[in-house]
């Protein structure tokens, strides 16, 4: 078994910066000779000229004994599974240039996102009292159908992986199912987030025909009367636990379905029962979005959590994820923090926002994912093709109809900022669990304007919060 941190100096070490930029530089077949050794070893080799199959075949034979340990599954799994797999080579591809270029950083950062939410439209059904969207009428601005696909090939040519359709109600956006299809054949892993109403059986099995690999339905309450007056429309509960269930029903091998709680004083009350509720439902990951006073939250401003209240949820999903009935996942980053200072050794820890994973390797790769990935590891875009570093940011940091997509998130100042940690001011700056955590740079901003100032959700800086709730 390789040591991670053997394994992490290894990777750090300027000689395989080196090698990396080497096997990532574009070659004759139009890609690089990692992603031409992966595609060999995942059995599609076809269109790589033999040459430079023959120049691959050693550095296949080194990824599969590294994807077996780093995966820890046998050879024909990987070769399907991880290699075989055209998202998966494309999330590596864009580590292992990430590495080359810029270095080993803790957290790191990334030449393209690792993920880009975009929200699709502004059309919705409901009324929803903490829309960041503040979504009902589509914008006489949203980006046309054409322009749309041209941003989903900005994105693939970038080698972002991940894509998650949000909105408003993205099922309700301008070319939603032809965008998802075209995204689908340029090689991206999708998900939807959407409220659930509008998902009947038949479109539950479209969402998975077109590529969705991950539905999250919004879910605020067990109590169908409570769900409903949080998101503004009777029988909201009712026709979105259909859509659950018609999620359920319609998945398919290497899908997934969610169901997502915001988590406010209102219904914080309620996690347990809406954790026993989303298994009973039978999803794969139940979701706790932060409560973040943007767009119409900001008149509702007092159901944000205390930090001590926010510290028991977090501690409370940890148990809940140690009993691995179901998985759970949430956007606060205070969540690493608790997964360091809860496991020990050898138990599970979620590894940012992004999966869970056991033992030392887990507590070093969490270092590198890093907890908040505003403008570092992921962005929004908004439905007239603004780019923000969060969607809960609305800070404009770019425009797609006037920007390429690379240059705004490799040289907006905003985000260089983001990506570096030591401009954080007290307390996130000092932090031991900085790494990975890093605090929400959304909540900051929203209650201090300052995207680089303390998070005052976090116990750490409840001398923040106390001053806020005195004003």
């Amino acid at each position: 078994m390789l040591d991670p941190h053997v394994v992490e100096q290894v990777i750090g070490h300027p000689l395989a910066q080196r090698l990396f930029r080497y096997i990532t530089k574009e070659r004759r077949s139009g890609r690089g000779l990692l992603e031409d050794a992966m595609l060999s070893y995942g059995g599609d080799g076809q269109g790589i000229p033999f040459e430079e199959k023959l120049g691959c075949f050693p550095l296949k034979l080194v990824l599969g004994a590294l994807a077996r340990w780093g995966f820890k599954a046998p050879k024909q799994v990987v070769r399907e599974q991880v290699f075989g797999d055209v998202h998966t080579r494309r999330a590596i591809v864009n580590v292992i240039k990430s590495v080359g270029e810029l270095g080993l950083t803790r957290p790191q950062t990334f030449l393209s996102p690792l993920l880009v939410v975009w929200n699709f439209t502004d059309s919705c059904n409901l009324r929803c009292r903490h829309c960041y969207q503040e979504a009902g009428r589509p914008s006489g601005d949203e980006l046309s159908v054409e322009e749309k696909k041209e941003v989903i090939d900005q994105l693939a040519d970038a080698y972002v992986p991940f894509l998650a359709f949000s909105g408003g109600e993205p099922l309700m956006g301008r070319g939603f199912w032809e965008v998802a299809e075209y995204a689908r054949r340029r090689g991206i892993w999708l998900s939807v987030a959407t409220n659930g109403t509008l998902i009947t059986k038949d479109v539950a099995e479209r969402l998975y025909d077109v590529g969705i690999s991950y539905v999250q339905i919004s879910l605020d309450s067990p109590i169908p009367e409570r769900h409903d007056w949080f998101r503004g429309i009777p029988d909201a509960w009712e026709r979105a636990v259909e859509g659950i269930r018609n999620a359920v029903a319609a998945r398919r091998e290497m899908t997934e379905v969610g169901v997502a709680m915001v988590l406010t004083r209102w219904n914080y009350g309620e996690v347990d029962d809406m954790i026993e509720l989303a298994a009973d439902l039978g999803v794969d990951i139940f979701y706790i979005y932060n409560f973040i006073p943007v767009g119409n939250a900001r008149s509702i401003v007092e159901q944000d959590l205390s930090p001590e209240m926010r510290e028991e949820v977090l501690h409370k999903l940890y148990m809940y994820m140690t009993e691995g009935k179901i998985g759970v996942m949430t956007t606060s980053p205070q969540f690493g923090r608790i997964c360091m200072m809860e496991a020990s050794a050898g138990e599970r820890i979620a590894i940012g926002h992004y999966g869970i994973d056991a033992g030392e390797r887990a507590r070093v790769l969490a270092q590198y994912i890093g907890g908040c990935g505003a403008g570092r590891a992921y962005c929004c875009i908004e439905p007239n093709g603004i780019v923000t570093p969060c969607v809960f940011m609305k800070l404009p940091v770019g425009d797609l109809r006037r920007q390429k997509f690379l240059d705004i998130w490799r040289k907006s100042p905003v985000m260089l900022k983001l990506r570096d940690r030591g401009n954080l001011k007290e307390n996130c700056g000092s932090c031991e669990y900085r790494p990975v955590c890093g605090g929400c740079r959304a909540r900051a901003y929203s209650y201090l304007g300052d995207y680089l100032g303390p998070d005052p959700g976090c116990i750490n800086n409840i001398s923040h919060w106390l001053t806020l709730k005195a004003a």
